[in-house]
């Protein structure tokens, strides 16, 4: 019977270490899963701010332009 018993022990060791082992390596996925999910979401919500910054600069930019174009002019009508 004792060599029994330690085989009774060593499957129990086997298995709860079995068992261990995969709920470690489920939880680490769900928390990578998840990780990566609000790391997706952040970079999203960077890319619009950063297109909203884009747009707005481009719109500085065309009035810039156009009030050089206004000087140009003022300046040819004034020299002609």
């Amino acid at each position: 019977m004792r060599l029994m018993e330690k085989i009774e022990d060593y499957v129990f060791w086997a298995v709860t270490t079995g068992l261990a082992a995969f709920a470690a390596g489920a939880w680490w996925v769900l928390r990578v899963v998840f990780t990566n999910q609000q790391s997706i979401e952040m970079l999203t919500q960077e890319i619009k701010h950063r297109d909203q910054l884009r747009k707005e600069d481009r719109e500085a930019l065309s009035e810039v332009r156009s009030d050089v174009k206004e000087i140009r002019d003022w300046i040819v009508e004034r020299r002609g």
